[in-house]
């Protein structure tokens, strides 16, 4: 199984709605969760390039991952923050589950985005919700990210948003195919990510 979060200006790849966190099934993530086991997750970093940068370093990602502690990092095995590649022409690729366990955090363009188009409606409204600052042209889309919002995108837009599509499958036994409709696992997986925010604003 191989998806990824982006976004495309016109077609964004993001999911609808969330179903809040009661939807998502199994327990929820709230604060009593916090201070678990330090997660055995192994980290590969690759250097972003010129122009790019990993908005959320490695030891920022294992420090939140072992904040939420066994029942988010059980089963998963590897976190990479990797370059973009030629095959992501369209759009600005975020986050990916590429394996069974594997989580891509991709690198971004450092602020302000310059994206050709305009953005549908549910992608804008998503980087508004993360704080960013969308000016919108018919012909360019600016997107500033002030102080640390485009830190905390790619932590629960990207790492999280994709460990609740990694959850799903766990707990469903499926490799390689998806537990459920495309829909739903976006679904479920937009709910996990904002009760993660939440949980974590709640606890700092």
């Amino acid at each position: 199984m191989r998806r990824r979060d982006r976004l495309d200006a016109g077609a964004a790849g993001f999911g609808g709605p969330g179903v809040g966190a009661a939807g998502f099934g199994g327990p929820g993530v709230g604060a009593a969760g916090f201070g678990g086991p330090a997660a055995r997750v192994e980290m590969r970093v690759c250097r972003a390039r010129p122009g790019f940068h990993h908005p959320a370093d490695g030891a920022e990602i294992m420090r939140m991952l072992a904040s939420f502690g066994p029942p988010v990092v059980y089963g998963l095995r590897r976190i990479e923050l990797r370059q973009r590649t030629a095959a992501d022409p369209a759009g600005l690729a975020v986050a990916a589950l590429e394996e069974p366990g594997v989580v891509v955090l991709f690198e971004q363009p450092r602020p302000p985005w310059a994206i050709v188009g305009r953005l549908d409606a549910d992608a804008e409204r998503r980087l508004r919700r993360a704080g960013a600052v969308v000016h919108a042209t018919m012909a360019l889309t600016r997107v500033d990210w002030p102080g640390r919002t485009l830190t905390d995108f790619l932590l629960f837009d990207g790492l999280m948003h994709e460990v609740g599509h990694h959850i799903v499958q766990h707990r469903a036994g499926r490799t390689g195919v998806r537990a459920m409709r495309t829909a739903d696992h976006e679904r479920r997986a937009d709910a996990f990510a904002t009760a993660c925010r939440l949980a974590w604003t709640a606890a700092a």
